[in-house]
């Protein structure tokens, strides 16, 4: 997918023209009623507009409709009279959007990415599966493409299956740059109910400026956005981190935390366009303003993280928070498979106790780039029990399996991991040898049966099917 350039990126992505061509609903919607008036949609389904100057909620309705902010769950613009309007007959699908750049992955029979559950093959199928809010009625679906529009939606759900459908790039920072920390604490946050699901219509569906937090519920997906990876405005240095100290930074692209039957799917994460290569050195490192692409931790349970694409980052993904978070023991039980890691430097995916299950991942980068050079794939952290299956890994300048599988943490806190199959620039992943010891000791089985390709089929399936952009959403 074409990103955008950063003046692009810092504008709120709007579902008409520009500011200074505002409008007061979408292209081919016809005005029905001012607010507090009655729009006749008509006995068939229609999208229905409530807004002005470029902001404005959208639903599928029939029948009478009061042009009201309660009829729509959301006010996108608190304080001013705004308008309805109802757009032609759709059967309840949402305006056209730009087309893919490639064509969109075809779902199985009879289903469709709005409605469909998690697949069998992976650990959020598991239990009681996971179906985010495909059981929502057809007034708790909702289409959006501003930031308030969007937290105005979240904050009203109740935990009532929803589905949150957005329309272009969300700009969480849309009404300004944030202010300091805590301006920016508030701001980027994108708190996600228990039986929801997040999903972006199109190719170019995305947010910037913004964090993902699914904490402490259950029953969620999220699919087809493209994230940029939240920049830290106020990065603290560590003299006491690494020999030689870090800069941390507070905020993931994604969180999962304490929640269960999560699945991430179909998602671009990236830095750019603000890659690590823009910023400053101060004492004597990159004033690193990035963290986490995607982290889980926090005893969260029942995670498939599927088809996506990770780009352009350093510290990717941890599975569990630290060495001393002893109640994830017995918990994290995440899938990866299919995904996409380029120019990642490291944690695809760093595991500390999860039962963790990395299948027909493509890995490529290069072990010495000046962005983002390639450290280490797999980190099996302190009682990591990881089962790996047919990866493969095409990484410039990587010789041996201790270059893409580390033992990430002390000697005294290993953890243990079994592979079959994996390639490695095409030959044997050869864990198990000199350089890539590790105890086998997993200790659990899966408990689904995952459909496997052949580590040499995978770059090529991976490269096809990973990313935003590839679901045919309506």
């Amino acid at each position: 997918m074409k990103l955008l350039p950063l003046a692009a990126l810092i504008s709120t992505a709007l579902l008409a023209t520009s500011a200074a061509n505002a409008a007061d609903w979408p292209e081919s919607f016809s005005k029905c009623a001012a607010q507090g008036g009655t729009c006749d949609v008509g006995a068939a389904k229609r999208q229905v507009s409530f807004g002005i100057k470029n902001k404005w909620v959208l639903k599928s309705l029939s029948g009478k409709v009061a042009c009201t902010a309660a009829t729509f769950g959301n006010d996108p613009y608190p304080g001013v009279d705004k308008k309805c309007a109802v757009g032609p007959l759709d059967g309840g699908t949402t305006p056209p959007t730009t087309p893919p750049t490639t064509p969109p992955t075809t779902p199985p029979a009879g289903t469709d990415p709005l409605t469909q559950a998690a697949p069998a093959t992976g650990w959020a199928s598991y239990s009681s599966g996971t179906r985010g809010g495909a059981a929502a009625t057809q007034k708790d679906v909702f289409l959006v493409s501003s930031a308030s529009q969007l937290q105005g939606v979240l904050k009203n759900t109740g935990g009532k299956p929803t589905q949150v459908k957005i329309y272009g790039t969300i700009d969480m920072a849309a009404d300004g740059p944030f202010k300091n920390p805590a301006d920016q604490g508030v701001r980027s946050l994108i708190s996600l109910p228990s039986n929801t699901t997040l999903i972006g219509v199109g190719a170019d569906a995305g947010i910037v400026n913004g964090r993902i937090m699914i904490k402490g519920v259950d029953n969620v997906i999220v699919r087809n956005l493209t994230i940029a990876n939240p920049c830290d405005i106020a990065p603290v240095w560590d003299p006491k981190d690494t020999s030689t100290g870090n800069w941390n930074s507070r905020y993931d692209g994604l969180n999962v935390d304490q929640a269960t039957h999560v699945w991430i799917d179909h998602n671009t994460f990236t830095d750019a366009p603000r890659t690590d290569d823009q910023f400053p050195k101060e004492n004597g490192k990159l004033k690193q303003c990035h963290d986490g692409s995607l982290d889980i931790k926090n005893g969260a349970d029942y995670v498939t993280v599927s088809n996506n694409v990770f780009k352009l980052h350093e510290k990717n993904t941890l599975v569990g928070s630290s060495d001393g978070t002893t109640s994830d023991d017995g918990h994290l039980t995440v899938t990866f498979h299919g995904n996409l890691y380029q120019d990642i430097t490291g944690r695809s995916p760093r595991v500390r106790f999860g039962k963790v299950h990395v299948y027909n991942n493509y890995y490529q980068g290069d072990r010495d780039a000046k962005l983002y050079p390639h450290h280490y794939s797999i980190g099996v952290g302190y009682k990591a029990k990881i089962v790996s299956q047919h990866n493969a890994f095409d990484i410039i300048g990587a010789k041996e399996c201790g270059d893409v599988v580390e033992a990430s943490g002390s000697s005294g806190k290993t953890g243990a991991i079994v592979d079959s199959g994996s390639l490695l620039n095409g030959a044997a992943l050869g864990l198990g040898g000199e350089s890539c010891k590790f105890s086998t000791a997993v200790g659990w089985t899966l408990p689904y049966t995952p459909v496997v390709l052949d580590a040499s089929n995978v770059r090529e399936s991976v490269l096809r099917n990973a990313g935003a952009g590839k679901l045919s959403v309506r």
